[in-house]
């Protein structure tokens, strides 16, 4: 085999003799076949291996599927060994020199080698390319792992907001009617968020059942003590009237005394008509008859009630204008309000008198400039609040848990029923009755209504 040099590649040629006979082999002469390592053959190995070739001999590069501009730096790698890098252009690339006398026998035109060229900045644009679609795919990925991650943790999260904020508004305002909306259970819906709403909202019913039980034992407790109360109550009223009429029996008995009698006898009979209007009012079931009221106009409308009834000091109002109209027994409500405006007015005329002059006073009284009674509302998308206010004597801490039980007064000549029947009122109109009070600076009681929670034409209590 020889390999000869060509200006445009390396020739390889291959001669066998040929011979006749089998023991002593007559020479006829010899068969040569040549191949050329040119540019085109270059190109087929570059499309099989997608690596360039270049074929150099005596320190020349002969053919090449690079550029001739090219063959000064690659024939400088033919007399190398083992992987080198060379700069071709704008491109690194690695060359390999291979020899190409590899087979056995005798050789002529030793040197010459193949270079196989493999474009390093290729390489590493495609390591690139991978490096940034990874990036790529990793942000991908946590992006949709997070947006995964919310939408599971919203499932969870969010029916446990709206339960926490319904359990927070019962805690704050002790309405029992509020409840937590249970959607029908979806794939996606947290069935242990469902359950402790149904759970909360079963607990808050039998709470409130507990409520009205308790409520009914108490009312029957206080009406089995109710003979003392009208032992108590009625027997001076009595002994004053059975007093003025031995008056009236007597036969020398003045004209002045009669008259002193018989008011003596109306005044005990109109106290006697009270206390047994209150008893009756306490003792028997209330009848609610619903229509949609004016909640500010019936304030005004307690007020004057409560003016004509106990003189004082005028009311203050603070209504507000986004009050809506309720769906309440207005003649009831307005009873409670009187009560607890006539009860204000006791201790405002106690403080400072019924002229509502500021009587000297001990230090601790609130600022003179607040108004001495206030009647304010408040609304908002569930409830009206409506808050009496009073810069009275106020309420001791000792007495304050007792204010709202039967037959309970620290007034001479009370029958002890005025706020405990305004609270029977309250809570049968679904709604919560607070009292706050300080001696010496005066009371405030707080009714909150639901907007919601009472409806239809008729309710029992």
């Amino acid at each position: 085999m020889s390999l000869l040099p060509q200006p445009d590649g390396i020739l390889q040629v291959v001669t066998v003799p040929i011979a006749i006979g089998l023991t002593q082999p007559q020479m006829l002469g010899t068969l040569s076949v040549g191949f050329l390592l040119d540019d085109v053959f270059a190109s087929q190995l570059k499309a099989i291996t997608g690596s360039d070739i270049a074929f150099g001999m005596e320190g020349r590069i002969l053919a090449a599927t690079r550029p001739r501009e090219d063959y000064a730096a690659l024939a400088d790698r033919l007399h190398t060994s083992g992987i080198s890098t060379v700069k071709l252009g704008a491109q690194e690339y690695l060359a390999l020199p291979r020899p190409l006398a590899s087979i056995e026998g005798p050789t002529t035109g030793g040197g010459a080698v193949a270079l196989i060229l493999r474009s390093r900045t290729e390489q590493l644009q495609l390591l690139e390319a991978i490096h940034t679609g990874l990036a790529a795919t990793a942000v991908f990925a946590v992006l949709l792992a997070t947006l995964l991650s919310f939408a599971v943790a919203r499932t969870i999260t969010r029916p446990l907001a709206a339960i926490t904020d319904v359990m927070r508004e019962v805690a704050a305002t002790g309405d029992l009617t509020r409840k937590i909306a249970v959607r029908e259970a979806r794939r996606w819906e947290d069935e242990d968020a469902r359950l402790l709403a149904t759970t909360f909202n079963t607990l808050t019913d039998s709470i409130a059942r507990f409520q009205r039980e308790m409520s009914q034992k108490e009312r029957l407790s206080s009406l089995g003590r109710l003979s003392t109360v009208i032992a108590h109550e009625v027997r001076n009223p009595l002994m004053i009237i059975k007093a003025s009429l031995h008056t009236l029996g007597r036969p020398d008995v003045s004209p002045a005394a009669i008259g002193d009698a018989v008011a003596d006898i109306d005044d005990e009979v109109a106290r006697l008509n009270r206390i047994v209007n209150e008893v009756l009012d306490f003792a028997r079931p209330i009848r609610f008859e619903l229509v949609p009221t004016d909640v500010n106009a019936l304030c005004r409308e307690s007020a004057a009630a409560s003016q004509a009834t106990v003189p004082g000091p005028p009311v203050q109002f603070d209504l507000d204008p986004a009050a809506p109209v309720l769906n309440t027994d207005p003649e009831r409500l307005r009873i409670a309000l009187v009560n607890m405006l006539v009860n204000a007015r006791h201790a405002v005329n106690a403080a400072h008198g019924a002229a509502g002059r500021i009587l000297p006073a001990p230090p601790e009284l609130s600022d003179p400039r607040e108004p001495l009674i206030s009647l304010k509302t408040r609304a908002n998308a569930s409830h009206v609040t409506i808050v009496i206010a009073d810069r009275g004597v106020g309420i001791d801490a000792a007495d304050l848990p007792r204010v709202f039980d039967p037959y309970f007064t620290t007034k001479r000549g009370g029958t002890g029923l005025g706020l405990a029947i305004a609270k029977n009122i309250v809570e049968g109109l679904s709604g919560t009755l607070a009292v706050a009070s300080t001696p010496g600076r005066g009371t405030e009681i707080r009714i909150d209504l639901s907007t919601t929670s009472v409806a239809g034409a008729d309710r029992r209590r």
